[in-house]
């Protein structure tokens, strides 16, 4: 199954997640990362999700789903351990036409959440459709062990590159392509030569 790769600013989307436990967890975790607040749905919430909820002063309506829970909500993640409460889930939230993944059923889902690699601000993303979530992860932690940790730092030297260009050259297209030439070209040469431990070392790791 073919997908269209995206990623979203969810800084003012209203997010729900249903379930308490580690997978719930992990969801709240990546919401809270990329800028949402998400509301959590569950009986009852493990000790960290607990200290996570406290701590950012999220929603949490202390029971089961019920029918038209989804309702004002634009992305919903089902990642309770009951398959049939994850499927009523999917159901009600796929009718109304909003974003849903069901931890329990990836191919009944409208969207799938990558393994993510982050060196802020380049972010990579691993995904197989829900198909093979296990390489999904293989890779991540592959090129989490492969790539420097102070990537930012030289992105951010290309940025500023950028901006310097942009300013010297104003509106004359041709100064612009000859500063991108000799001055950000030769940086982001560098930069993709060292981005990671080393290429023969990439070659002899293991996924």
């Amino acid at each position: 199954m073919n997908s269209y790769p995206v990623f979203l600013q969810l800084k003012n989307f209203r997010c729900l997640v249903v379930g308490g436990g580690a997978v719930a967890l992990r969801k709240v975790k990546g919401l809270l990362n990329a800028g949402a607040l998400p509301q959590i749905i569950a009986p009852e919430v493990n000790a960290e999700l607990l200290s996570i909820i406290e701590q950012n002063k999220l929603v949490w309506i202390e029971r089961k789903f019920e029918t038209n829970d989804t309702k004002g909500f634009q992305l919903i993640i089902a990642a309770t351990n009951d398959k049939e409460t994850n499927a009523a889930i999917r159901l009600e939230a796929s009718v109304a036409h909003l974003l849903v993944n069901d931890v329990t059923d990836p191919e009944g889902s409208n969207f799938h959440v990558p393994a993510l690699v982050s060196r802020p601000p380049l972010m990579l993303a691993f995904g197989t459709s829900g198909e093979v979530p296990y390489l999904s992860h293989k890779l991540k932690a592959f090129f989490e062990d492969a790539l420097h940790s102070d990537l930012g730092d030289d992105i951010e030297r290309l940025k500023q590159c950028r901006i310097s260009i942009i300013e010297r050259a104003g509106n004359d297209t041709k100064l612009k392509e000859q500063l991108i030439s000799s001055e950000l070209n030769p940086l982001v040469e560098d930069f993709l030569r060292n981005m990671a431990i080393g290429k023969d070392q990439i070659q002899n790791k293991s996924i």
